[in-house]
C-alpha cells in the first residue's frame, strides 16, 4: 500500500509541476518493478527528466546512456521519447512516435529489428526510398542466417552488392559458385570467377569467363603470355578496346617489334608513346600524324624535328601552324618559300593579327608579286597609305571588299 500511495502522490505532484515533490514521494521505493512502471508512465507523459531517474534505479545503464545520447543530440522530442520505449520495450510505442515526427527511417530500422520484413520493405518503397537498397542487403543478411542461399542471393542482387557478397557467401561451396556465374549475366561475377579460375592455374576457363565478362585486356593478357600473338591483335583489333591495344603495344615494344608497337599505341590513344617510338627509330613518315593526333607540346616537338630535316620543311610549318605558333610558322615559310603554307596561314590572318606578322607577310607577298594579297595585310595592318600607294604602282584591281578594308572609317 505504501508504494501505491507514493506512486498515486508522485503522478499528482508531476501532474501539478512539483517536481522536488514528486521525487521526496517516491526516494524510498526500492521496488524495480514500481520504477519500470513509472518509466513506462513517462513515455506516456514525455518527462524524460523523470524517465532518466527510474532508468537509472532500475539499473539500466544501456538505456540511460541512449537516452542521454539522444537528448544531448538535439532529435526531435518524439525520437527522444521513442528511445526511451525502446529500451523499454514499448516497440508499437516508439513506432507510433517516430511515424508521427515523420522518421520514416527509424520505422524502417525499427520494423528490420522486428523481423517485419514485408512492413520494413513497404515503407521504404513508399516513405523511405533512399535506404530501399540497404533494406534488401539486411534482408538478404537474415535470409542468409537462416541458410536460405537462393532468397538471399535475389536480395543481395536488389541491394546492388551481388558481386562481393555472392562470392563471398559462397566461397566455400565452389561448384554453386560456379554455377552461379554460368548462370547470371552480371559482367563484374563473371569477371570474379575468371580472376579466380585464374588463381587457381585453369587458364582456359580463365580466358572463356574473362570474354563473357568482356575484359578484353584480360584475355589479350592471357594470350600474349602462352604466345598466341595473332589471336590476341585479332581480339584488340574486333573490340577497339584501348586498354587491350596498349597492352599488345606494351607486348611489340618489348620484343622489338616497332612497327606493330606503334600501331597499336596510336590505336590505343598512347600518341606520345607511338611519337617517341616514332622519333627513336626515325620513322619519318609517321611522326607528323602521330603529333596531329597528340596534344600542343607533342605537336612543337614533332615541328622542331622536321625544321632540322633536310626537305621537310612543310610539314614543320603545317605542324607549327596546328600548334598555334603563327609566327614560327610564317617565320619558317618565308624562309623556305613554302607558298602554299602561307597561302593557307594568311587566309587566316586578319585586323586582329599582330602587325608585325602582318607587315612581314604583306613585304613577302610583294616581292613574290602577288600585290592584292599584300594590298589586303598592309589594310589589316592600317598601313593604308602603302596600300593604296601599291595599288596605284601596280595597277591591283578594286573591289568591294578591298576598297572597305581600305576605308579608314571602318576601324574608327
Amino acid at each position: 500500500m505504501l508504494i501505491l500511495q507514493a506512486m498515486i502522490n508522485f503522478s499528482y505532484y508531476m501532474t501539478v509541476d512539483k517536481m522536488d515533490e514528486a521525487f521526496k514521494a517516491i526516494k524510498f521505493i526500492k521496488s524495480e518493478n514500481a520504477w519500470e512502471h513509472m518509466a513506462h508512465m513517462c513515455v506516456k507523459t514525455r518527462r524524460l527528466d523523470v524517465a532518466l531517474v527510474c532508468l537509472g534505479n532500475m539499473g539500466h545503464a544501456c538505456g540511460v546512456r541512449a537516452l542521454r545520447k539522444s537528448m544531448q543530440s538535439g532529435d526531435p522530442l518524439e525520437v527522444q521519447v521513442a528511445t526511451l520505449a525502446i529500451h523499454l520495450g514499448l516497440l508499437d510505442e516508439a513506432q507510433a512516435l517516430f511515424t508521427s515526427c515523420g522518421r520514416y527511417d527509424l520505422v524502417n530500422r525499427l520494423l528490420q529489428t522486428r523481423n517485419r520484413w514485408d512492413e520494413a520493405f513497404k515503407i521504404a518503397e513508399e516513405h523511405d526510398r533512399i535506404h530501399l537498397r540497404n533494406t534488401y542487403y539486411n534482408y538478404a543478411n537474415y535470409l542468409e542466417s537462416l541458410n536460405s542461399t537462393d532468397a538471399a542471393i535475389e536480395n543481395y542482387e536488389k541491394s546492388g552488392t551481388h558481386r562481393f557478397e555472392v562470392p563471398r557467401m559462397l566461397f566455400d561451396h565452389p561448384k554453386m559458385l560456379e554455377a552461379y556465374a554460368k548462370k547470371t549475366k552480371d559482367l563484374g561475377i563473371q569477371k570474379w570467377w575468371a580472376q579466380y579460375m585464374e588463381s587457381k592455374g585453369d587458364v582456359k576457363a580463365a580466358r572463356l569467363y574473362y570474354q563473357y565478362a568482356k575484359d578484353y585486356l584480360s584475355v589479350v593478357r592471357l594470350l600474349c603470355r602462352s604466345n598466341n600473338i595473332d589471336e590476341a591483335v585479332e581480339i584488340a583489333n574486333n573490340s577497339d578496346d584501348k586498354a587491350s591495344c596498349y597492352h599488345l603495344g606494351q607486348y611489340f615494344e618489348a620484343h622489338g617489334d616497332v612497327d606493330m608497337a606503334v600501331t597499336f599505341y596510336t590505336k590505343a590513344h598512347a600518341c606520345s608513346h607511338a611519337l617517341r617510338l616514332a622519333k627513336e627509330n626515325n620513322m619519318k613518315d609517321k611522326i607528323a600524324n602521330l603529333a596531329l593526333m597528340a596534344d600542343g607540346n607533342e605537336l612543337v616537338e614533332a615541328a622542331q624535328y622536321y625544321e632540322n630535316i633536310p626537305g621537310q620543311a612543310d610539314k614543320a610549318v603545317m605542324l607549327y601552324h596546328k600548334a598555334g605558333m603563327i609566327s614560327r610558322a610564317l617565320d619558317l615559310a618565308f624562309r623556305t618559300e613554302q607558298f602554299s603554307a602561307l597561302d593557307l596561314i594568311t587566309n587566316e590572318l586578319d585586323e586582329n593579327s599582330d602587325p608585325r606578322i602582318l607587315e612581314r607577310a604583306a613585304e613577302f607577298f610583294k616581292n613574290n608579286q602577288q600585290y592584292t594579297k599584300a594590298v589586303q595585310l598592309l589594310a589589316y595592318s592600317k598601313k593604308y597609305v602603302e596600300a593604296i600607294d601599291l595599288c596605284k604602282q601596280r595597277n591591283v584591281p578594286m573591289d568591294e571588299g578591298l576598297a572597305e578594308a581600305l576605308t579608314p572609317s571602318k576601324v574608327i
